[in-house]
């Protein structure tokens, strides 16, 4: 099936699936996000792309999800079934996000496999209750940002008394070290600056 952007103006784009005749039948917003990540040389860096604004300012219902996958299923497009589909969607979320955060805990800025299967399970098991494993993204307040990562509060806590010990030991360290010995001290000072920065937004 054919597809066009209808409008793109101030980080939103208009996309609509068009019908036999060419014109509007099903439509969805994106939103231009600024992420985070690394370039060539593992350097952190920011980047835009497109995604779908989830939330409160969000224009998108389910059915507009709905209607988009019904047309692509009735037209022999979907490889499954749209409720097939919207199931697999919510499994493949929560599997490779916030369940995968649950079950390692985190040290010094690294992420470790340290708890038992059974520690594992009784993590996943009390997000589902108390609704936390189906926390949605929320959009921040210029360029629609998106949050990068779904952190729960005492985990948010925990992280940010490690970055503040680990920015004193590299501080020590960069102060001690000379001239080109400094510049990775500086690169991890600016690291872990970001870090907290992404956990107080």
């Amino acid at each position: 099936m054919k597809t066009k952007i209808l409008t793109n103006a101030d980080n939103r784009a208009r996309i609509a699936l068009l019908d036999e005749a060419g014109k509007p039948a099903h439509e969805l917003e994106l939103i231009l996000c600024e992420g985070r990540g690394k370039d060539e040389n593992n350097k952190a860096c920011k980047f835009l792309y497109w995604a779908f604004e989830s939330g409160e300012e969000s224009n998108l219902d389910l059915s507009d999800f709905q209607d988009w996958l019904g047309a692509l299923s009735k037209a022999d497009l979907l490889s499954a079934d749209p409720e097939m589909w919207q199931r697999d969607a919510i499994g493949y979320r929560l599997n490779n996000g916030k369940f995968k955060t649950l079950q390692r805990t985190s040290k010094d800025g690294v992420r470790l496999d340290n708890l038992t299967p059974q520690e594992k399970l009784e993590a996943i098991v009390e997000s589902l209750g108390d609704g936390s494993a189906f926390k949605v993204r929320s959009s921040g307040d210029s360029k629609a940002k998106v949050e990068a990562k779904l952190v729960a509060e005492q985990d948010k806590g925990k992280r940010m008394a490690e970055i503040y010990r680990e920015v004193r030991d590299v501080e020590a360290l960069e102060k001690a070290a000379k001239g080109d010995a400094k510049k990775p001290h500086k690169e991890k000072l600016a690291a872990l600056d970001l870090e907290f920065n992404q956990l107080t937004a």
